[in-house]
Formats: C-alpha cells, structure tokens, sequence
C-alpha cells in the first residue's frame, strides 16, 4: 500500500485517550506486515523464522480509467498466490485486501463500480479459508469523482458484496486523510466492521471517526519504511490489537 504520512497535532492525545490497549499488550503486539506486487519475490520461509505472526496480501486493486497509480499492473497482484501459499507454509495467519480505485460519477455508477472491484476481489481469493484473517478494504486517496456520500456508498456496497460472497465482514484500512473524504462517518464503526488505521512515525495513531465511534483501532500499519528478514528493501509494518480475535472470519 501507498499513502501520505498523516501528521498528528497537538489535538492527537485528546483524540486518541481511548483509543489504545493497555499498557500490557502494547508491551506485546503481535506483529504483522503487509505485502504488495513492489515487495517482489519474498522469502517467506525467512519471514516466518522471525517475530512476524501475520501477514495481509495485496490481492487485487481497481482497474479502468481510475487506476491511476500502475494503471498496467490493475485488476490481479501478480504475487498474490504465490504469497498466500508460501506465507501459509511458513506458519504465518494470512489475509487478502484490495486496494480500492473509487470512481463515479452519481450514485449508480458508483454501485456499478463498487461491484466491479468486489467481484474482482472475491474471483482473486475465491474463499476465506481455515485460519485466514477477515478481507480488507483499502480506502484511500484518490476517489474520483465521488462526494461524501457517494464515496459512502461506494464503500458500503463494496463491504456488502464481498461479506454476502465469501460470508465474512471486512475490515476498512484507512487514515484520518482520506476517511475525511467520507465525511468522517462512523456508519461502518457503528455497524461492526474494525479498523486498520495507517499513521506512521507517531507514538499514537490518529483514529478518524471519533475514535472509531469508540471502539479504536484493531491493527496499526505504523510505518512504510520497516525491515523484515526475507524481504528486500522497506515493507509495511503493523500491530495487531488484542490477539486474532476481531480478525478472525465472523
């Protein structure tokens, strides 16, 4: 995944009191990565002697005139069976996310949109299998075309058509920048679906939706720029809040 660095101001504390776990368990994090077509070929069975219990897959990203990033490389992550095999074999829990290419315009192109890329994801991983973690949906800088709303809708028919196809809620990876897009909303707190909250270089992640309507964050991506044995060059770095339960398939 690629996003801008979110700085967090003054207000950071104030917002973010309720927002971390106790001291106990920040004291021990499970740790995670997540991988994408620029990590390359991956030696997983490195990766796997070292610290890191989780790993979250690039599994496919939107394509058409909005993939705007690798416009060549759109629709499938060439690596991503590869990966899900290898980081299988190697003993780390796995999930997939997709990479979201929002577009519109008006709310029927966006639903007509939104499925396109939810079928796209689900044909990618055709089924959350035996201890997988729960989808992601990666909601992020650019959307196209999109108001607040529309966006909301997007997303939410995004989430529902992949939770109806492989019978598992999703998680939303955002930062407070881009969430901003959707109005801030904490529709999707409220109605169960956790949090993967980016914010980088921060002793406290900045969690958009009021904290996530209360509920803070479930994983932490708190830098681009980490290490991991098995892998050339910089890779996301996450925390995992209170052990696999809220990603576990429910």
């Amino acid at each position: 995944m690629r996003r801008t660095t979110i700085l967090a101001l003054a207000l950071t504390t104030l917002l973010l009191g309720a927002a971390h776990p106790a001291a106990g368990a920040e004291r021990r994090p499970v740790k995670g990565i997540d991988v994408s077509r620029f990590q390359g070929r991956i030696a997983w069975n490195q990766v796997g002697k070292s610290k890191i219990r989780f790993a979250y897959l690039a599994a496919s990203r939107g394509y058409g005139r909005d993939c705007t990033v690798v416009p060549e490389e759109c629709g499938r992550d060439p690596w991503f069976d590869r990966n899900y095999g290898k980081a299988k074999d190697a003993g780390l829990r796995v999930g997939a996310y997709h990479r979201a290419f929002a577009a519109g315009p008006g709310r029927e192109n966006a639903k007509l949109d939104a499925r396109r890329e939810a079928n796209r994801f689900v044909n990618v991983v055709g089924k959350v299998r035996r201890n997988d973690l729960r989808p992601v949906l990666d909601v992020e800088h650019p959307f196209r075309r999109l108001d607040e709303a529309t966006l909301r809708i997007w997303i939410r028919t995004w989430m529902k058509r992949v939770e109806k196809k492989l019978g598992v809620k999703p998680l939303i990876y955002t930062n407070a920048s881009s969430w901003a897009a959707t109005g801030d909303t904490t529709w999707f707190a409220d109605n169960g679906y956790p949090l993967w909250v980016a914010n980088f270089d921060v002793p406290r992640p900045l969690v958009p939706a009021q904290n996530w309507a209360g509920k803070g964050w479930t994983v932490w991506q708190y830098t681009s720029s980490g290490r991991a044995r098995g892998i050339d060059g910089p890779v996301d770095r996450n925390r995992l809040r209170k052990g696999f339960g809220k990603l576990e398939p429910r």
